[in-house]
């Protein structure tokens, strides 16, 4: 019977903060961490590069790694090693996770993200970008409850909790992120 598959420490140990972060954080807000272990930040690197095609050829998912009008871009499916640091991280948390990796552009505004039914784990881990972080009224082009803005880069990985909402701004250098979803309990 062949074993299953295991994350490395650096990935294991990221995991294992997450999950922490959320029981932390959970219902009281947004928070910002940075992974203990000095090796997590590579790993994951790494897993965002071995999921890229050659540049200018698309993503799994059929999105393009680049948009001409210099919105982020979704880079579709995550690799099997992201699968399975979302699947730990689910098993954790007893909930679904889903990962994906996302692309901004120099000079990128990001989609508004909001988290009414979900949390959200964003990792940068390339590059910079602004984020602000605002409770989720509910109300359609209402004003937003209190906002948080943030700089994030490479390494920090922000949690936003649910009826949150997040946007990204100010990207001054190409910027990639993990973005790890949090849905609903299995």
């Amino acid at each position: 019977m062949p074993k299953p598959h295991r994350l490395e420490k650096p990935l294991d140990s990221f995991v294992r903060e997450i999950a922490l972060c959320v029981a932390t954080h959970g219902d009281k807000g947004p928070a910002l961490f940075w992974p203990e272990d000095f090796d997590t930040l590579p790993e994951l690197q790494r897993l965002a590069r071995s999921g890229r095609p050659p540049e200018g050829r698309p993503y799994r998912g059929g999105a393009r790694s680049r948009r001409s009008d210099g919105q982020t871009q979704r880079l579709g499916a995550a690799d099997p090693e992201t699968e399975l640091l979302a699947a730990a991280l689910g098993e954790l948390l007893d909930l679904r996770v889903r990962a994906s990796y996302r692309f901004l552009p120099s000079a990128a505004v990001g989609a508004r993200q909001a988290s009414a039914a979900a949390e959200y784990i964003v990792t940068v881990l390339e590059g910079a970008c602004r984020c602000r972080v605002t409770r989720d009224t509910g109300v359609a082009g209402g004003p937003a409850g209190d906002a948080v803005d943030l700089r994030l880069r490479a390494g920090g990985t922000l949690f936003v909790p649910r009826d949150h909402a997040y946007g990204l701004l100010d990207v001054h250098t190409p910027t990639v992120l993990m973005e790890l979803v949090l849905g609903e309990q299995h």
